[in-house]
């Protein structure tokens, strides 16, 4: 089925107006510096557009995850609300468009897009099934970029994670999907724009509640994580359905569906009311819910919590007894670099894995800090009016960059150090800082 953008139906304001002024305004000498390496060295050069209208790599030189794939799980969607906050507006509702096209008839949005020559393979990309999830883009007439971004092709999503038995990232893209949309809404304000991406949009959102089962929790494994891959019902998950259940009913309502609006406050919840009589442990949160061995928390805190706070799944009673435990801990930053999913890294033990049959880096490579982590300890210190905890970590994160880039994750060791891993140049980091210090003037700038 060939598919492609509509006419924008908006006038597309002055790109990037006032971020430079904006960046001159950043309080601390080393978070300035380092907004302006996210910026300029990082998330600016990956908006080459190449591929089609609003494409961007997710690491500044395109080296790694490159080849015209597209992530619409949690890397697109952390690069697009900085670049919105950046102005590049069309570039983030063009790359919006395109990943619509990707939707499947059951709603679902894709974790990852390729190429529709792409070859399955038996390893990382196993998942991906041609035909059924080929599809075919013709991208909106964009004069100004380079004639390799107006070319119909075809790609493939990739919905099915290697890891077929415990399924991570089951969620991440239509959770994703429906919160770009409501940051584009916030950013464009434009009604009509809107209108005609709801229903796009609730299909999204239905596909996530259609994954809740009996015991009222949303399945899928890690939302974030794939090794290890929390097997079950990570609590992370939780939260983040419940924040897009909520901003699905936000959207309604700026079109004046209001019962529609209700319907998905509703089930945020009673998603809430599951979450918490299955996850709440006297004064904390727990990791994960195993199929088989039930809630599993022996790993210290964890990134559960950040999120719980950070999207209101936490109430004024949780806060009471959650928040003073959590903010003296500073194993959430192992080696001074913000944020760990957990301050007992070490603890995995071997039936938390999933074996596959080939080689992979590493069973826990995603025991580590990571951008992504990072993001909800921010939010939930914002909720709280931790200011002075969210611009220590901004600076951390700032300095922890290397000729102005910065690594895919930061893992712990055993002497208390951190090591920098994966892929180099990557832009998550660059992409939460830029929106955590552009999106609270009040506590970062002058």
């Amino acid at each position: 089925m060939a598919l492609g953008s509509q006419k924008p139906v908006y006038q597309e304001p002055e790109e990037g107006a006032d971020v430079d002024a904006k960046i001159q305004r950043i309080k601390d000498s080393d978070i300035r510096n380092g907004v302006q390496q996210a910026v300029r060295r990082n998330l600016l050069p990956a908006a080459t557009q190449d591929f089609y209208p609003g494409f961007f790599y997710i690491c500044a030189d395109g080296m790694s995850y490159g080849g015209g794939a597209t992530w619409p799980g949690l890397d697109s969607w952390q690069m697009a609300g900085a670049y919105l906050l950046l102005g590049k507006t069309r570039l983030v509702t063009d790359y919006f468009d395109y990943v619509r096209s990707s939707q499947r008839k059951d709603g679902n949005i894709p974790f990852a897009i390729f190429k529709g020559e792409t070859d399955p393979g038996t390893t990382f990309l196993r998942g991906l099934r041609k035909p059924e999830d080929v599809f075919t883009y013709i991208p909106p007439k964009r004069p100004h970029l380079r004639p390799s971004s107006q070319e119909t092709r075809e790609w493939v999503g990739l919905f099915t994670h290697w890891e077929t038995q415990s399924r991570p990232l089951n969620v991440l893209g239509p959770v994703c999907y429906v919160l770009t949309a409501a940051e584009i809404h916030d950013a464009v304000h434009n009604t009509p724009w809107l209108e005609e991406r709801l229903p796009s949009l609730e299909s999204a959102a239905n596909f996530v509640a259609s994954q809740i089962g009996p015991n009222g929790l949303v399945a899928g494994s890690g939302f974030y994580m794939e090794l290890p891959p929390r097997n079950g019902f990570d609590g992370v998950t939780q939260c983040y359905a419940v924040h897009a259940f909520r901003e699905m009913a936000r959207l309604l309502i700026a079109v004046g569906k209001k019962k529609e609006a209700h319907d998905w406050s509703h089930r945020a919840e009673l998603l809430t009311k599951s979450f918490v009589d299955a996850f709440w442990r006297r004064d904390h949160f727990g990791e994960y819910i195993h199929p088989e061995r039930g809630l599993v928390d022996s790993h210290g805190m964890s990134d559960t919590n950040w999120a719980a706070v950070a999207f209101g799944l936490a109430d004024q009673h949780h806060l009471h007894n959650l928040w003073p435990s959590m903010m003296p801990d500073d194993s959430f930053w192992w080696g001074e670099m913000p944020t760990q999913p957990v301050t007992k890294p070490f603890g995995y033990e071997a039936w938390e894995d999933e074996p596959v049959p080939f080689a992979i880096p590493s069973l826990h490579n995603d025991i580590a800090a990571m951008g992504r982590v990072w993001y909800l300890e921010a939010l939930a210190c914002k909720r709280m009016n931790a200011h002075d905890r969210i611009v220590e970590g901004a600076k951390k994160i700032a300095l922890a960059a290397k000729d102005g880039y910065w690594r895919e994750r930061y893992h712990p060791q055993v002497d208390g150090s951190v090591k920098p891993d994966g892929a180099q140049k990557y832009c998550e980091y660059p992409a939460v800082l830029t929106r955590i210090v552009l999106s609270n003037e009040r506590i970062f700038l002058q």
